[in-house]
């Protein structure tokens, strides 16, 4: 099984396998997206998108197998929402009144997570879902490239549900080894997620775009960094009345030099780490583990 992770930048692509509760990874591949190929998280040039997944699948010997893509970009939508708690025949119906036109409706693939129930103020039941929707031209896009390749599309997943499935696992299985309440910073070349996780659950979620240009800037990195924990940060403490006890980063961490994890640790006055590999991840080291960890996500299944 391959999974890729698609970015306007970089193209991750994955192929390995899950089974038995374990994911192995046979090979990792990070190739640079053509100008112009992508914009905005959509295919803008399908042939050249076509011509990097075909120069990377020959050169790694990759026969046709299933296929998942993940969309790793700032701007797919990726949202919370507060519905009336209805049975499950309903909830996208709910969903889709809320946040879609007839038209924007009928031009886009709408896709959800029940994450919860609760009572609001007034005692009615409520239901807690993560909402995303990718455009209907963008998946076309995405399983042509695929079947033009000789490749069977299966699955398309988004970075951070990805994301928030490696860690759910993760925790359930090696509960001692990550903290309790913790930020999970992915870095990316133009762009950071901030996750905060609790006992394993995904609570918070947020994307903000970089501006460093083909020069790494540590002074800019380390300010923008800063800032934006921070501010997850006191949002989550204020909001749940708990505190966060460390940050894990994931991503392009090789990107990120000791100099600048030093000064960032001291700037928040808090633990931070690489996310460690879990148990049930193979064949991967580290680095490797961390740069393909959307894509490695998406292997898991819900």
């Amino acid at each position: 099984m391959l999974s890729i992770n698609v970015g306007d930048d970089k193209i991750k692509i994955v192929d390995g396998k899950s089974s038995g509760g374990k994911i192995v990874v046979n090979k990792c591949y990070e190739i640079e997206t053509k100008v112009g190929a992508m914009e905005s998280g959509n295919i803008k040039d399908l042939m050249a998108f076509s011509q990097v997944l075909q120069e990377c699948i020959t050169s790694g010997a990759i026969k046709n197998t299933t296929l998942t893509y993940v969309l790793d970009n700032p701007r797919v939508i990726f949202r919370e929402m507060n519905v009336p708690s209805v049975s499950q025949d309903k909830v996208k119906l709910i969903v889709a009144n809320e946040i879609f036109s007839d038209s924007k409706m009928a031009n886009n693939t709408l896709d959800y997570i029940v994450e919860g129930t609760f009572k609001n103020e007034e005692g009615k039941k409520r239901s807690r879902i993560t909402v995303t929707y990718v455009s209907n031209d963008a998946i076309d896009s995405l399983h042509t490239a695929a079947m033009e390749l000789g490749m069977r599309p299966s699955v398309l997943d988004v970075a951070p549900n990805s994301i928030s499935k490696l860690i759910e696992k993760f925790y359930r299985t090696n509960k001692r080894v990550l903290e309790k309440t913790f930020v999970l910073l992915d870095y990316k070349d133009s762009f950071i997620s901030l996750y905060v996780f609790d006992d394993g659950q995904r609570k918070f979620y947020k994307s903000s775009t970089l501006y460093v240009g083909n020069v790494k800037d540590n002074k800019y990195l380390l300010g923008e960094m800063t800032s934006n924990v921070n501010s997850v940060i006191r949002f989550y403490e204020s909001r749940s009345g708990v505190n966060v006890s460390a940050i894990y980063i994931t991503g392009n961490v090789e990107g990120l030099d000791d100099e600048l994890l030093q000064g960032l640790a001291e700037s928040l006055n808090m633990m931070i780490s690489h996310l460690p590999i879990p148990s049930f991840v193979k064949g991967v080291d580290i680095y490797d583990f961390n740069k393909f960890s959307g894509a490695i996500g998406a292997f898991l299944r819900r």
